[in-house]
């Protein structure tokens, strides 16, 4: 079986936002709960429609869905490294997944320097952070439990016991598969008493880690 991260992950519930002024520009934050890159997308876009007057709308995001590291950040035509990054290591500073951060500036007739760009782009975010709440999730994973028919029985006495839901089950007339969908952090006990229960006849494959 493979190995999943079995921790919790921080991630905001709901949309959080704050703001910040510096030398006349205006930066207005937000972050939000973000699951995967299409709607993480789909929320850029929007905000870009719903602030066109602004000068830049910058972003970063964490995703669990994505392939390591997982994350990536925009400038929006800032100088290279003075936004998206900024903002990006605010979300990692707080350990938070599954999140998208915008930072929407105004430009106010003053020009910030580079190292004054990024501490506002990271301090607005920080501003959103600060104002959000912060849940724990579990990672989950969905998986096949798969027995000989024999087995049946004991294979879902054991999902019932330890409150495992399912979905599909197949069989080719000997062999049972049963899809499930757990926390990760219980597929080693699983592993280990589906082996007990079926006395080494039944196995458990590893399907796909999505967030909780």
């Amino acid at each position: 079986m493979t190995s999943h991260r079995t921790a919790p992950y921080r991630t905001p519930s709901s949309t959080a936002q704050g703001e910040l002024t510096e030398k006349g520009s205006r930066f207005l934050a937000f972050l939000e709960p973000c699951a995967d890159r299409p709607t993480a997308e789909k929320k850029i876009a929007g905000y870009r429609q719903r602030y066109a007057d602004a000068t830049h709308v910058c972003w970063a995001w964490r995703l669990i869905s994505e392939p390591e590291p997982g994350e990536a950040a925009s400038d929006a035509g800032e100088p290279s490294g003075t936004a998206g990054v900024p903002m990006l290591g605010a979300l990692k500073s707080e350990e938070l997944w599954n999140v998208l951060g915008v930072v929407v500036r105004w430009f106010g007739g003053t020009k910030l320097g580079r190292g004054g760009l990024a501490r506002a782009y990271r301090g607005a975010m920080a501003t959103a952070i600060e104002n959000a709440e912060v849940v724990e999730s579990l990672y989950r994973i969905t998986a096949v439990v798969r027995a000989p028919m024999g087995r049946v029985g004991e294979v879902h006495r054991l999902l019932a016991s330890m409150d495992i839901s399912y979905g599909e089950q197949t069989t080719d007339g000997r062999v049972i598969g049963i899809e499930i969908s757990l926390p990760a952090r219980d597929s080693h006990l699983l592993e280990q008493k589906l082996m007990e229960a079926t006395q080494g006849e039944g196995s458990l494959s590893f399907v796909e880690e999505t967030a909780g």
